[in-house]
């Protein structure tokens, strides 16, 4: 017979894991499945190419890309060769270090991540927007933020500076 120990957490505390738990389990599958049944692009292949839509000239190093979209770089290879094949995406060598590789935005990438955007919007206003009171909107995201290791906070910092100037 086995004896159970006595959780440390109170029956709040389990609650809240175990939503949170749920939330990780399920949220990012039925994203993917909601974008790709819109668009044809799965979560990781829009933010990809929303990532390089987002630079100037549509060109980003690949482990920059990796960085963006909180990936490894064997995973990301293999998406943007896909990518690739799709017309999307281009590799192009880095002219000062052979070790390093640029993705590049094709024209045909930009009209795709173009045309999957209002889709995307959709999804996020589904999938969280709508469901939050306006009013509890900003303790959420600074709730989020705080839950975030330090350097990915650090990283959205930067990267939402567009939206908070």
């Amino acid at each position: 017979m086995t004896v159970e120990s006595p959780s440390t957490l109170s029956t709040q505390d389990e609650l809240l894991w175990r939503r949170f738990s749920a939330m990780l389990s399920t949220v990012p599958a039925a994203l993917d499945e909601r974008l790709r049944a819109l668009t044809g692009l799965n979560h990781f292949q829009f933010t990809i190419l929303s990532t390089l839509q987002s630079q100037p000239d549509g060109t980003l190093q690949l482990a920059e890309v990796a960085r963006a979209a909180d990936s490894s770089l064997s995973r990301l290879s293999h998406t943007i060769s896909k990518l690739e094949a799709d017309g999307l995406v281009a590799r192009k060598a880095c002219e000062h270090d052979r070790r390093a590789n640029w993705a590049v935005l094709t024209d045909e990438g930009a009209r795709v991540v173009d045309q999957a955007r209002e889709s995307y919007d959709l999804i996020k206003r589904e999938a969280l927007v709508d469901r939050i009171p306006e009013h509890l909107r900003g303790e959420l995201t600074e709730l989020f933020t705080a839950m975030l290791p330090g350097a990915v906070a650090q990283q959205c910092a930067s990267i939402d500076a567009d939206l908070t100037r």
